[in-house]
């Protein structure tokens, strides 16, 4: 058995999948893939939903284009196609090549713990103990859990298959 996205206009979907997507079409203007498949279970659709408000969080003080470097670093290690093509073109749209650009201190700060998160970098305790120094414990805690939420959407996407959405399609490294 392979498992499929959800048909979002099912005539048999439940009361509580419809107003489910109601709200993502709200909040977003459609349904991504990923949103596709986690809408056959409405728990994990949530779980993986509930990481926006903290995403929103950590914009507000660390930046927007920090977020999604750290955001793309993590899904460059953990060779995820749709998630690192996703924060490749998020990046693009903050004007920044993913490949060659010049990290803020903060964002030197973040690859390196994306790094460290994903196996692909050593142990590092100053890298907390700086990010803690400059924004405190509950941001420094925030980064960590966004990270590894992020960290989870890769492996969730990588091992369903999800495949990317057709906005991504010109910004996949071939």
């Amino acid at each position: 058995m392979t498992v499929t996205p959800l048909d979002i206009d099912d005539p048999a979907l439940d009361d509580t999948t419809l107003q489910a997507i109601a709200e993502e079409m709200a909040r977003a203007g459609r349904i991504t893939n990923m949103k596709r498949y986690l809408l056959r279970s409405l728990p994990a659709y949530r779980l993986f939903s509930d990481v926006l408000p903290l995403k929103s969080a950590l914009r507000e003080v660390i930046g927007d284009r920090a977020v999604s470097v750290f955001s793309h670093v993590i899904s460059e290690n953990a060779n995820c196609l749709l998630c690192s093509t996703y924060f490749r073109k998020a990046l693009k749209e903050h004007g920044v090549s993913p490949q060659d650009f010049d990290p803020t201190e903060v964002e030197a700060f973040l690859i390196a713990l994306a790094k460290q998160m994903t196996g692909a970098g050593g142990e590092d305790r100053s890298i907390l103990l700086a990010l803690e120094h400059r924004f405190g414990q509950r941001t420094t805690i925030e980064i960590v859990a966004y990270g590894a939420a992020i960290l989870a959407t890769n492996v969730l996407n990588s091992t369903l298959g999800v495949p990317s959405d057709d906005d991504l399609k010109p910004f996949l490294v071939s």
